[in-house]
């Protein structure tokens, strides 16, 4: 076992007091409730905001909103996720007698630095491999770019609460709590991984045949974020993969459909294509290991650089 994965076990080791399947069980259950009430709060806000600026009925509003057919519903959507943190920060203080930052790194903070360095580094990966994709096809303009301008800080926003959401969960406390119990990454790892792939499965269905490879990306970003946390011993670098990966494919270009309301450009294809669908999907999943890879080649050079001679 390699000295950063012993790491993050000692690491996680003292939480194995309280790391029991009905503690994670009723945990997840807070989450759940979370997502619940902050998407009846938010959707509430939002329709009422846009209700007072168009003088629609508020219930027409509401309508639009929950629709998911524009920028705003979208943004909305994502802040959802809001309601996995408040989930999380509950499940720790009441059952786990915790707090947010043990989870989120040795330290005990959120490290912004690495999470802006990493996530950079990705995007600028993803942006290359956008423009070098578009030499061999043309892609569907879908926002005007002052349209675009427009949402962008909201939507880098809102984008960064639902990653950082999700790894908070699945990397920070879930993953966290399995490494606490068992020393094998096969669990503590890929449990996590399966799960929040398995989770993107409504959107995987309008792939048709396609759709069990387009859940091995969320799989494999599970994967690749899980080890990059037991590695650093915290979320940041797993939340800028994540983070750059989603401002990718939402904003700069996205597939057909609802989730496609933010982005620049849109892929001029049709899910339902499989044959034309599927190369991209493989493209997609090369890019992520190509990108991965790049990632821990410069990590390992940063770390040869900083022992001592």
């Amino acid at each position: 076992m390699s000295p950063a994965i012993q790491a993050y076990l000692d690491q996680t080791a003292p939480l194995a007091g309280r790391a029991t399947l009905w503690r994670w069980l009723l945990t997840g259950a807070f989450v759940v409730a979370g997502q619940t009430a902050a998407t009846v709060a938010i959707f509430y806000i939002f329709a009422q905001a846009s209700s007072l600026a168009t003088g629609a009925p508020l219930g027409q509003s509401l309508a639009q909103i929950a629709g998911m057919g524009s920028p705003l519903s979208l943004v909305a959507i994502l802040l959802t996720f809001s309601g996995f943190i408040l989930g999380i920060m509950l499940g720790l203080r009441l059952l786990h007698r915790s707090r947010l930052g043990p989870i989120l790194s040795r330290k005990g903070g959120f490290a912004w630095r690495e999470f802006f360095h990493v996530s950079a580094l990705f995007l600028a990966l993803g942006i290359g491999a956008v423009g070098i994709s578009h030499v061999f096809q043309d892609y569907n303009r879908n926002l005007s770019l002052g349209v675009w301008l427009f949402w962008l800080a909201p939507a880098l926003v809102a984008t960064f609460v639902q990653v950082f959401a999700e790894e908070l969960v699945f990397r920070g406390y879930l993953q966290s709590q399995l490494a606490a119990r068992f020393r094998s990454p096969l669990i503590w790892i890929g449990g996590p991984a399966v799960i929040f792939g398995a989770l993107h499965l409504p959107n995987a269905a309008a792939f048709g045949a396609n759709g069990w490879l387009v859940l091995l990306a969320p799989m494999l970003i599970g994967v690749i974020a899980g080890h990059v946390t037991a590695r650093t011993g915290g979320i940041a670098a797993a939340t800028g993969i994540h983070f750059a990966n989603n401002c990718l494919g939402l904003l700069i270009v996205a597939v057909p459909g609802p989730f496609g309301a933010l982005s620049l450009w849109l892929h001029p294809i049709d899910l339902s294509d499989i044959a034309t669908v599927r190369p991209m999907i493989l493209l997609n999943i090369g890019l992520i290991l190509a990108a991965y890879g790049v990632y821990l080649l410069l990590i390992r050079r940063r770390d040869a650089r900083l022992q001592p001679r």
